[in-house]
């Protein structure tokens, strides 16, 4: 009896999956071409194609969301929405939809200026610039030096280099310890020393040593943008070094904007944060070595400082930190 009830379950789960991809745009119920679009983007590496798409539908009606709707617009204005946001469906119905929901109060507004949703600065050359690895090592003396961890960094200054206080204080038996800092795809090196560290939100700040010896490109960041600026489905980039691999990057969305405490999980590995450090969940991709690298939105501006990353979690934590820090 279980068995068959089941059966009718996805039989009619199934049903209202046709049922709702049936329908047009005469509604916020109902959704129109291009969300349909958005959620084969999303569900085109699923397994299951139509679970997939019912699961996205379910998300999205989860958070009260109403489906966009050109109703008020012009058929001018219309056209400009639906041509700006085309490239936002790759990214999935939340960030498809957000876009809409953007362009089409903008519109309103009586400007149809574009979206805030857009593909990234495709120049990915140019946002390595900002960034570094670092490689820490111990030692007596330069003949007898281990490494002992390592991970990513951004340039923040014209000496200056923002990173995971995880990745810095990795070891903390100065003076015997050494911060190695390298430009993503270059020879240049430089030493670095710990300048600012504000240990609950995991932010320390370096400072780059003068040294003829070394010589390290440094090219600042243009701008950090505040937390309360980003959106759930905004655009954005990881650039690091995981496992090693220099100036690897990785794309996807916010999933979600909070604080730490939110959760109740302010624990990851070894290190713990504060209840309030302004958190970013996202879907690119970052692994062990990325902690301390940039987080970009699609305009190549600076949002986060990655942190943590495994097959089920990415976050970063919000540029806010490390901006505060800096002006203390």
């Amino acid at each position: 009896m279980h068995f068959f009830y089941k059966i009718i379950i996805k039989i009619l789960f199934i049903l209202s999956f046709f049922f709702i991809f049936a329908c047009g745009d005469n509604g916020n119920s109902k959704m129109s071409r291009g969300h349909r679009d958005a959620i084969k983007f999303e569900c085109e590496s699923s397994a299951n194609e139509k679970i997939c798409g019912l699961e996205a539908i379910e998300n999205f009606l989860k958070e009260d969301r109403e489906f966009a709707t050109f109703e008020e617009l012009n058929k001018d204005q219309e056209k400009i929405a639906k041509i700006e946001c085309v490239r936002a469906k790759k990214f999935g119905l939340i960030s498809y939809n957000t876009c809409l929901e953007r362009l089409i109060a903008s519109c309103l507004d009586g400007k149809c200026a574009p979206p805030l949703i857009e593909p990234p600065d495709s120049n990915i050359a140019k946002l390595e610039k900002s960034a570094v690895r670092i490689s820490i090592f111990e030692g007596k003396s330069k003949d007898n030096i281990v490494w002992v961890g390592g991970g990513s960094g951004i340039i923040v200054g014209k000496k200056l280099i923002a990173t995971n206080c995880h990745v810095a204080l990795v070891s903390l038996k100065e003076p015997n310890r050494v911060l190695l800092l390298k430009n993503i795809g270059k020879k240049n090196f430089a030493l670095a020393t710990i300048y600012k560290k504000k240990e609950k939100y995991d932010v320390c700040i370096l400072k780059k040593e003068s040294n003829e010896e070394f010589k390290l490109s440094m090219i600042p960041i243009k701008k950090c943008v505040r937390f309360d600026k980003l959106a759930r489905g905004d655009f954005v980039r990881t650039i690091g070094t995981p496992e090693g691999l220099e100036g690897h990057s990785a794309e996807g969305t916010i999933n979600y904007l909070g604080r730490a405490g939110d959760s109740g999980n302010t624990v990851y590995g070894e290190y713990k944060i504060a209840e309030d450090t302004k958190i970013i969940n996202h879907s690119a991709t970052i692994a062990g070595g990325s902690s301390g690298g940039p987080l970009f939105d699609k305009n190549g501006y600076l949002i986060g400082i990655n942190t943590f990353g495994d097959e089920k979690f990415n976050f970063s934590i919000s540029c806010d930190h490390m901006q505060d820090l800096l002006k203390n």
